[in-house]
């Protein structure tokens, strides 16, 4: 079992709680904190899915691939305009 995801969980949440107190310190405001959290969130799911399922090279790049375009995917229907009903 690798640990790519106890990595990404407890190395790099020192360095994610530093930004953000950074952050915040500079600019006083909520929602760039939630841009930074959810960034974490996204890295920390997909080291989880590549440890839990032992995933290898084109496993890893099939995950990434699939994200990427599902990110794309609800990027594209949340910035669309909605007609008024």
């Amino acid at each position: 079992m690798s640990y790519i995801f106890y990595f990404t969980m407890y190395i790099l949440i020192l360095p994610l709680l530093i930004i953000m107190g950074i952050t915040y310190a500079k600019s006083r405001k909520v929602y760039p904190l939630m841009y930074i959290l959810s960034v974490f969130t996204y890295i920390n799911t997909v080291a989880y899915i590549i440890d839990a399922f032992d995933l290898k090279k084109n496993g890893i790049i099939g995950i990434l691939a699939f994200s990427a375009i599902l990110m794309i995917g609800i990027g594209l229907f949340i910035a669309q305009k909605r007609k008024p009903a």
